[in-house]
């Protein structure tokens, strides 16, 4: 069986990212690395590049991405369907603090009601980190996504 290890994003501003994922979504750095050389390049098939990598996750250790700063940075801009979600206390608070700072957000928090009780009730909302990636935030709901 698979378990949920980490996601990584690619960035282009390394400190601003790791700002960015602390003060909105609570995330704490473990550690930051910087890797390079012929194993980096033989596992990620990406020539010519260094790179800088931060481990953040939440205070449980439940939640854990890898932001990854390349150097010369690549062209092409993160993907828009991709996205990570974070369980939130309150999407709607999380939401009037990110408009106030001028943050992207896709629309405002909507409440699911499709016809399924696994998700029927599910609040939430998407909104761009600095480099673009799609973040999903969600209010605690039982059962959400659960066989049971």
């Amino acid at each position: 069986m698979a378990l949920f290890n980490h996601i990584a994003l690619r960035v282009s501003d390394l400190s601003r990212s790791k700002q960015f994922y602390v003060r909105y979504l609570g995330l704490a750095p473990q550690f930051e690395h910087p890797i390079s050389g012929p194993q980096f390049e033989t596992v990620t098939g990406i020539r010519g590049f260094d790179a800088t990598f931060a481990v953040l996750s939440d205070e449980k250790n439940e939640v854990t991405i890898e932001l990854v700063e390349l150097s010369p940075p690549l062209d092409e801009s993160p993907s828009s369907f991709n996205h990570i979600a974070f369980q939130v206390e309150d999407v709607d608070e999380l939401y009037a603090r990110l408009v106030h700072d001028g943050v992207k957000t896709i629309s405002a928090p909507l409440t699911l009601v499709h016809g399924n009780e696994k998700i029927d009730g599910k609040r939430f909302f998407y909104f761009l980190d600095p480099d673009g990636n799609v973040i999903e935030a969600f209010n605690p709901k039982d059962d959400l996504y659960s066989s049971h």
